[in-house]
């Protein structure tokens, strides 16, 4: 036999590679699942601390936007501390947020108690990433972002699966508390398996970013959800909203010439990672809102359990886990912009069948289309969450992950915003103007009365997570081709 000259490409996951992957995957599940687990307990929180569904839905997005306001500060502590007691902190005060959600009483410690989860897991996914960067180098980097991004973006397909189960036989409480053991473990591993390295380049904290970019994110937000709740343009709405914009734009113009800002926006002149983000913010802003709305319809439209549901939804993780693993290999072969292409695709056919529910449509036929979205959800996420690394220089990796983690969480939550204001006007026109807290005293006699109307009511709603994931695809145009190599 003749020998080969070919020098063999350098082994992705070594034992080391394969530890340090386990510390960061677990910090990211435990974040990401908190995004989505809540959706499928909105309807216990409404019953159990009598209250409204506007009410509960700032249990979701004050824990996002606590996540997108810290994750600024991710490039500056990890150079201030160092990666590893970035990340065991950030961890520390994760777990201790879910112990105060699993014992709050009322509904404003609750909110409180999820600022505070929020606040620490802000830091773990950009962190998680830097680290992994770090261990991995050039050589390994795209390989071990595609397969340890598999948990990432199976995430939010498994949260509502994970509450669901967990609500069958525990209370709502648990849903925070089970974080506890996971968290653990990852701390337990984190301290043995993370070296301890050492701070990077000092740099000073922009103070003015930080005034700018949380409150205006928070304010924003804050709008639009009074907006869903009180149905009206009020001062409230118009100055918080207005004053968001206004300092979002004043953080825009401050990036764009400070030396070291909170933020590095001049990363978005490179061509793949400015259409990986656009692409990816539109995709899972379609996300957040699609599984805001079909849980909510099962359990409220449809009187199904919070298992039900969740079940209902599961074929989706499924079709994800088929292809996420082997989607890397494909990305190399073919190149992003042909896998995100071909993923988004079959998240449109796989949702699209939404906008045309009924009150009888099977439950076997919405189970199928849910796999065809959770098989476009497996091709789409590897190459929109990878490819914008690829063409970066190793120095603008950890800038590079804070970005994309905030541009992540503030799609979530505008996603998740925009889609509850909507319904709530939906629904008001159904309910005589009660909104949707009604959906949640309905008996069954009165829900199957109601069928029609809430079926045409989320059938429409169904067509602005389709036309946000058409909107992805043209950002996804730009994505590097097979031929693109990276600089």
């Amino acid at each position: 036999m003749s020998s080969t000259s070919t020098k063999p490409r350098p082994r992705v996951f070594d034992r080391q590679m394969s530890l340090v992957a386990c510390v960061t995957v677990l910090g990211s599940l435990v974040v990401i699942f908190d995004t989505t687990i809540v959706h499928v307990a909105v309807p216990s929180l409404v019953r159990s601390f009598d209250t409204s569904l506007s009410a509960v839905q700032w249990v979701s997005t004050a824990y996002l936007l606590a996540l997108a306001g810290v994750v600024p500060l991710t490039r500056w502590a990890n150079d201030r501390f160092g990666l590893k007691r970035s990340w065991i902190a950030s961890m520390s005060m994760f777990l201790v947020g879910s112990l105060l959600c699993g014992l709050a009483d009322s509904m404003p410690l609750l909110i409180a108690a999820r600022v505070v989860q929020g606040l620490g897991g802000g830091m773990l996914l950009p962190t998680g990433q830097s680290i992994l960067a770090r261990h991995a180098g050039p050589a390994r980097l795209g390989r071990v972002m595609s397969i340890v991004g598999i948990p990432a973006m199976l995430g939010p397909l498994l949260g509502p699966i994970l509450g669901g189960l967990i609500l069958s036989s525990f209370s709502w409480r648990w849903i925070f508390i089970v974080n506890l053991p996971v968290g653990a473990i990852a701390l337990a591993l984190a301290v043995v398996v993370l070296d301890r390295g050492g701070p990077g380049e000092s740099r000073r904290l922009d103070v003015v970013g930080l005034c700018l970019l949380p409150p205006g994110l928070a304010l924003l937000v804050y709008g639009i959800t009074d907006f869903g709740s009180t149905g009206a343009v009020t001062a409230p709405v118009v100055v918080g909203s207005g004053l968001g914009v206004a300092l979002l734009c004043g953080f825009v113009f401050h990036a764009l010439r400070a030396e070291h800002p909170l933020l590095d926006l001049r990363l978005w002149k490179n061509r793949a990672f400015r259409a990986a983000g656009s692409s990816l913010f539109l995709y899972l802003a379609g996300t957040n809102a699609v599984l805001f709305l079909i849980q909510l319809y099962f359990q409220f439209a449809r009187g199904a359990s919070a298992l039900e549901s969740a079940l209902l939804v599961a074929p989706s993780a499924f079709g994800a886990m088929l292809v996420l693993l082997f989607a890397g290999c494909v990305m190399e072969r073919f190149g992003a912009r042909a896998l995100a292409l071909c993923g988004l695709a079959m998240v449109f056919l796989g949702v699209l069948p939404m906008a045309f529910i009924g009150p009888d449509t099977s439950d076997v036929w919405l189970a199928a289309c849910w796999f065809v979205r959770g098989v476009g959800v497996g091709a789409a996420s590897t190459p929109l969450t990878t490819a914008s690394y690829l063409t970066l220089r190793s120095a603008d990796i950890p800038g590079a992950s804070t970005l994309m983690s905030i541009n992540q969480y503030v799609a979530g939550a505008l996603g998740t915003a925009v889609v509850a204001v909507l319904l709530q006007h939906q629904v008001d026109g159904i309910t005589g103007g009660r909104g949707v807290d009604a959906l949640a005293e309905l008996d069954d006699a009165a829900r199957a009365q109601l069928s029609p109307s809430l079926a045409d009511a989320f059938a429409t709603l169904s067509w602005l997570p389709i036309a946000l994931t058409v909107l992805a695809v043209i950002p996804a145009l730009l994505l590097p081709g097979r031929a693109e190599k990276a600089s």
